[in-house]
């Protein structure tokens, strides 16, 4: 009989040290946004060969458009007509049920997010600059925001993906990252590779702690100090398909250039991809949603 309660005395002390944070309401990503130096030609061109249909507009420090990918995700463009910089990535934004609890439990795991505000597109939103100085948005769809206003409009027939499936950003220091992104936000890392066989890591996939399964790519820079070229394609917005060489063939029909570094090739994550950049540089992947390689 001792042996029972001594036992469950042990269990009971372990479960409780095993205890799991309670998760924050985020429910996916919401939008990337990128600076872009003409909002018409990049409408033009998100358009033309992608089928994203422009939405709205919303007037915050510069103009920006937002083109609908599925009825909770967006692309977001930001002017800036006298050039873009080399980063080109603004923010990533993460869609929140309750914006004033997502707040109050990263100031309770010592984050510093902002004040909740009302943003020009009518949702709720808290910012927060990650250690590697990323802009993040934490966003809550109210009734009167626009994305709530044009759901089941502007879904065009010829999006060649319905689904943001992850953004990459550069990481120059993975242990502060991982502070924030896996211990305060909750992300839980799903798959690590590198460049080539045995050599060192390049990519972090980062899972958001949603049924959805977004997530966000760490691309590991360590010391290195990244081009221009480099930066439109470590910051990147990656766009889910069923069928990636239909995507290929579409946005063909839809004028993409038939160009070699267009053709689909096998990743390093064994899915079918490619890579699209756009007039300012900054890359577009297009995934398959299952393995190439059944293993």
């Amino acid at each position: 009989m001792n042996k029972v309660i001594i036992f469950a005395l042990v269990f009971s002390f372990l479960s409780i040290g095993k205890k799991t944070k309670k998760k924050l309401p985020i429910l996916g990503i919401a939008h990337v946004a990128f600076q872009v130096s003409s909002l018409e030609q990049s409408r033009a061109y998100y358009t033309g060969f992608y089928g994203f249909e422009f939405s709205f507009a919303a007037y915050e420090e510069q103009e920006a458009w937002y083109f609908k990918i599925n009825d909770d995700q967006f692309l977001k463009l930001v002017s800036n007509p006298e050039g873009t910089d080399d980063n080109r990535l603004v923010e990533v934004a993460f869609q929140v049920s309750d914006i004033e609890t997502t707040v109050q439990m990263l100031i309770e795991r010592g984050q510093n997010p902002g004040p909740v505000k009302k943003n020009p597109d009518g949702t709720l939103a808290s910012a927060l600059i990650d250690p590697n100085g990323h802009k993040l948005l934490f966003v809550e769809y109210t009734f009167d925001s626009k994305q709530t206003l044009v759901r089941g409009k502007h879904l065009g027939s010829r999006r060649v993906s319905n689904r943001l499936q992850h953004v990459g950003i550069t990481i120059a220091d993975e242990e502060a990252a991982d502070e924030l992104y896996q211990n305060a936000l909750g992300f839980q890392e799903i798959w690590r590779g590198s460049r080539e066989d045995g050599g060192p890591d390049a990519w972090v996939n980062m899972q958001l702690p949603a049924e959805k399964g977004d997530y966000v790519e760490y691309i590991l820079i360590n010391d290195m100090k990244p081009s221009r070229n480099q930066m439109g394609n470590m910051h990147h917005m990656c766009l889910l398909t069923d069928d990636i060489q239909k995507a290929h063939h579409d946005m063909l029909l839809n004028a993409l250039p038939d160009l070699e570094r267009h053709e689909p090739m096998i990743g390093r994550s064994n899915r079918w991809l490619f890579n699209v950049h756009d007039p300012d540089g900054t890359r577009a992947e297009l995934m398959e949603s299952k393995e190439a390689v059944t293993k």
